[in-house]
């Protein structure tokens, strides 16, 4: 059904999409749900992990972080958004030392991962927002999913807007400064696409990107994994209850105010940019999935 419904969306006229896309939405009931606010296993967060857009992102952020802490003894992983943790299923083993830092503002990501840590792992539980936390050295630093949730490329393009504090560029520096002082690698994941503080509420721009972003990329590669899902119908309904009210939704953030917004994503070349900026070497980027939806940042 989903994929044909989308199909049928993609083929009109790109300026009319929204227009569409309402009426596609019209026929559901809202959420029981809201994005970033349950990150407990039976949520629709969790579902939200157990996606094929997901698990190859952990998959390839898996193969990095093994790499990067071979042969070291007493390391040390920053991560920088926890969400359930679900990076780290079946990641440590029984016999792993070593110590871990989250930093995130929602106490439930932190006992999430913390339950996924064995006993020798000591865990340092940072409870607020990557832009507010200082960053202590690591082996590895790992970012999935979190930084656009920061308004502005820097401190100055949030200034111009109202907003005070730390932009991405701040961050990035002092994630850089964390991994330079162990020689450590930083791992970035975000979505390719440019939905940054600079573009207004309700510009035709900024509509299309989350369109594009949110229905042409992830609600398609939902509705093939529904599609292909063999069993499971707990977790299927789950994945319908994603499409419907957390991708399509999620495309009323462009009208919202620039501080309300939440999403304030980059292309590629942006990021590359804000990563030279912060003073990294030795940047790579690849996609993570078949969508081209998330990019993998690698930087020293």
């Amino acid at each position: 059904m989903w994929i044909d419904e989308l199909a049928g969306l993609m083929a009109v006229p790109r300026a009319d999409q929204y227009a569409a896309l309402k009426r596609i939405r019209d026929a559901a009931g809202p959420s029981f749900e809201q994005w970033n606010t349950d990150f407990s296993p039976a949520s629709l967060y969790g579902a939200w992990t157990k996606l094929p857009i997901m698990q190859s992102l952990y998959r390839d952020n898996r193969t990095v972080i093994m790499k990067a802490l071979h042969g070291r003894s007493d390391w040390h992983i920053v991560e920088l958004g926890g969400g359930t943790g679900a990076l780290w299923e079946g990641f440590f083993d029984e016999g792993s030392a070593g110590t871990f830092t989250l930093i995130d503002p929602h106490p439930q990501a932190h006992t999430a991962v913390a339950a996924l840590l064995p006993q020798g792992v000591a865990f340092d539980s940072v409870t607020t927002g990557a832009e507010h936390a200082e960053i202590p050295a690591a082996d590895v630093l790992v970012s999935s999913l979190t930084l656009h949730h920061v308004a502005g490329s820097n401190a100055a393009q949030r200034n111009m807007f109202g907003l005070d504090g730390d932009g991405k560029a701040e961050v990035l520096q002092r994630c850089v400064a964390a991994i330079r002082r162990r020689s450590g690698v930083g791992v970035l994941n975000e979505a390719d696409i440019y939905n940054e503080i600079d573009l207004a509420p309700g510009d035709p721009v900024l509509v299309d990107n989350f369109i594009d972003v949110y229905v042409r990329r992830t609600a398609r590669a939902v509705a093939h994994a529904i599609s292909e899902a063999d069993g499971a119908p707990d977790l299927v309904a789950a994945w319908e209850a994603i499409l419907r009210h957390w991708c399509l939704d999620q495309v009323d953030n462009a009208f919202l105010p620039r501080r309300d917004r939440d999403v304030y994503e980059l292309d590629t070349q942006h990021w590359t940019h804000l990563l030279r900026q912060a003073g990294a070497v030795d940047i790579a980027h690849s996609f993570t999935d078949d969508w081209n939806l998330f990019a993998q940042y690698l930087f020293r």
